[in-house]
């Protein structure tokens, strides 16, 4: 079947409240999704006239975060501009910079991300990583989509990983059957990070 990928951004040409943007690190690195990255312009424009030393950072795909990689050490903070927190905290797994801002340029809300909610996904990290150690039988989850198919890189995790390993291919990756395997301990999965649910890790977090 023949797949058409429409990019597609927020209704919205011009943000009305970034003065609501308070932020005391010099030196900022900004955000956002495919839907917002047309918006980036203006609030590099605004956060210059207050200050602030900017580097649009680009799109961020919660299954990439490459690009921040390549400024956390040029930069005191990063400001996401989009909404929800499945992107942010991937960015914030995978960086060592502290500080993250969200603008919701939906309901033009500003709120900083604790170092609480830090440390709560790093404790939910390790509590997972702890559960596959322990597993002996493991069930690994490859997508055929585009962007996130790793069949070469679940192979090869499961032929070093010591364990009982097994390949389930699909397209779409459905969590609710997977109760139909009940001799699985423990779910990898190599596809997007976003499927965070109970009793599965992603396959960047065991294979390294």
């Amino acid at each position: 079947m023949k797949t058409l990928f429409v990019n597609a951004k927020y209704s919205i040409d011009s943000l009305k409240r970034l003065d609501k943007i308070k932020i005391k690190e010099k030196k900022i690195g900004i955000i956002g999704t495919i839907q917002t990255t047309h918006l980036l312009e203006q609030v590099k424009t605004h956060l210059e006239n207050s200050g602030h030393e900017v580097d649009i950072v680009g799109q961020v795909v919660g299954c990439n975060v490459n690009n921040m990689l390549k400024f956390k050490d040029s930069v005191n903070a990063f400001l996401f501009i989009g909404s929800g927190m499945f992107h942010l905290l991937e960015v914030l797994d995978k960086t060592e910079i502290t500080k993250y801002y969200q603008f919701n340029p939906t309901s033009e809300s500003f709120s900083s991300v604790s170092t609480v909610e830090i440390e709560r996904l790093k404790k939910k990290r390790m509590a997972k990583l702890a559960k596959f150690y322990s597993s002996d039988k493991i069930g690994i989850l490859v997508t055929t989509k585009p962007g996130q198919e790793n069949l070469n890189g679940s192979l090869k995790f499961a032929r070093k990983s010591n364990k009982s390993s097994y390949i389930f291919l699909t397209n779409d990756i459905d969590t609710n059957k997977l109760e139909d395997f009940s001799d699985i301990e423990y779910w990898i999965n190599s596809a997007c990070p976003r499927l965070e649910e109970r009793g599965i890790i992603s396959l960047r977090d065991v294979d390294n």
